[in-house]
């Protein structure tokens, strides 16, 4: 757990443990030391946030990121709501709401093809720390199932079972564990990496994992994902601008979303299958989806009740 130093300190734990007593993961822990780091440098003595001080926490930083504003701001009015649930007067700032206008990056079926040759023909560096060689299987796995960089590099290899091709995700964004069936494609791919890496491995070692034993590191990821798209003849656009390896989770929503409607399974159904599936913790956090499908794919939303025989993406082993 996170240090904290400020005449908040305690009410910083209290305010973490109540939060993770709902069974959420909270991962404030960052957020909520700006906050103890703010009161400790003015070397607050009472408990207590005044309008004053709140006012002052909340100005825009030079440079801050409209995003990073809003959540700083968020952060502080949901402890100065807390402060005062348990019985010490605070001021409540008001919360910030920000929209991105950041518009994910949709790939073709051609361009994840040709992200897919790309990975396979990586080359590990002399010090490597396996990253290549496990890069091909999560860029599938991520297309695949629309799961999290972070979900995928934390499974296990008992998260994974070979036999039924059942993934268990723990602990992901939302706090709430989650079972996601994989195309049989993807669990002969998972099959060879396992028969190949993992033999003699326990339950709770990564299945994704370096020679020490810890976990594929996902910035590691990220940034090899960058070169992947440069080989694959994919520009990036710089940052905060995209594509972003997150972007592959768009991706498998999207063509999941037109697989269904293309079927013609009507998106009252689809929607809340695709919500479950990516892990949302409701539909409106999917509803975009909508707007990207019928933006690529125009005319394709049918409104019919047939059952799609084919709705997640099968992927290639080539």
């Amino acid at each position: 757990m996170m240090e904290y130093h400020s005449i908040y300190a305690p009410l910083l734990n209290r305010y973490i443990t109540f939060k993770r007593s709902f069974g959420f993961k909270f991962r404030e822990e960052y957020a909520l030391k700006l906050i103890d780091d703010f009161f400790y440098g003015i070397d607050a003595k009472e408990i207590g946030i005044t309008r004053a001080e709140a006012e002052k926490y909340c100005r825009q930083h030079p440079n801050e990121s409209e995003a990073n504003h809003a959540a700083r701001v968020s952060c502080i009015h949901r402890f100065s709501k807390f402060l005062m649930d348990v019985g010490y007067t605070s001021f409540i700032p008001r919360n910030i709401k920000f929209s991105s206008t950041f518009t994910p990056r949709i790939f073709t079926q051609d361009e994840m093809a040709r992200i897919f040759t790309v990975t396979d023909n990586l080359k590990s560096p002399k010090g490597s720390n396996y990253h290549h060689k496990a890069m091909p299987i999560i860029i599938r796995l991520l297309y695949a199932t629309g799961m999290r960089a972070g979900e995928v590099v934390s499974l296990t290899v008992d998260d994974i079972n070979l036999e039924s091709g059942i993934i268990l995700i723990r602990e992901p964004k939302n706090g709430k564990n989650r079972k996601i069936p994989i195309s049989d494609s993807m669990l002969e791919i998972l099959r060879g990496y396992a028969a190949r890496f993992n033999v003699g491995a326990s339950a709770k070692q990564h299945f994704f994992r370096r020679p020490n034993g810890k976990s594929c590191n996902r910035n590691s990821i990220y940034r090899l994902f960058r070169k992947v798209l440069e080989d694959a003849g994919i520009p990036h656009l710089g940052r905060g601008e995209g594509p972003r390896l997150h972007d592959v989770r768009h991706t498998f929503s999207v063509h999941s979303f037109a697989s269904m409607a293309d079927g013609g399974l009507d998106i009252y159904y689809s929607l809340p299958l695709l919500s479950t599936y990516l892990g949302h913790s409701n539909l409106q956090a999917t509803e975009g989806y909508i707007r990207l499908t019928e933006e690529m794919y125009p005319g394709i939303i049918a409104d019919s009740n047939k059952i799609s025989p084919s709705i997640f993406p099968e992927v290639s082993y080539e």
